[in-house]
């Protein structure tokens, strides 16, 4: 994915006020490269340390997490005022009681992401789905 792209994108197709990139910190030199082209570009980063939780089984290995659920309700609730239409880049259902709540408070809410991997509750509550494949041409990295 281009992220220049996406934010032009974006930019275009919506009164867009911003982009918030939630990500694990790995503190691993090629991300911070990464993080520097985004907040370059323009898009806000939010991050915390990844956790990582050994088993006593050492055949499964170790359980990595960094869930955001949490940081991204509270952002798109706190910054409301702001915005007329919040576009969700997952299809996890948690993020149906969000959505649902943002309805009901009249903003408008678009979910991308990839075909198999939406949850039908958010299909069925967003104003609009987007398959990311149908995003590929516009956002997509030149190789």
């Amino acid at each position: 994915m281009d992220y220049q792209k996406l934010y032009n994108y974006f930019k275009k197709e919506t009164n867009l006020i911003g982009i918030r990139h939630y990500c694990p910190r790995l503190e691993d030199e090629r991300q911070d490269k990464f993080f520097t082209v985004l907040k370059h570009i323009g898009i806000k980063l939010i991050t915390k340390p990844l956790k990582v939780i050994t088993l006593a089984d050492r055949l499964r290995g170790d359980i990595r997490k960094a869930n955001f659920d949490v940081e991204i309700a509270l952002d798109a609730r706190e910054l409301m005022p702001n915005y007329d239409t919040l576009v969700l880049f997952s299809g996890d259902s948690d993020f149906d009681y969000l959505i649902r709540f943002l309805r009901q408070k009249g903003k408008r809410v678009i979910v991308v992401s990839s075909k198999h991997h939406v949850a039908k509750e958010l299909i069925a509550s967003c104003n609009k789905y987007i398959d990311l494949k149908k995003l590929r041409k516009y956002i997509e990295r030149a190789k």
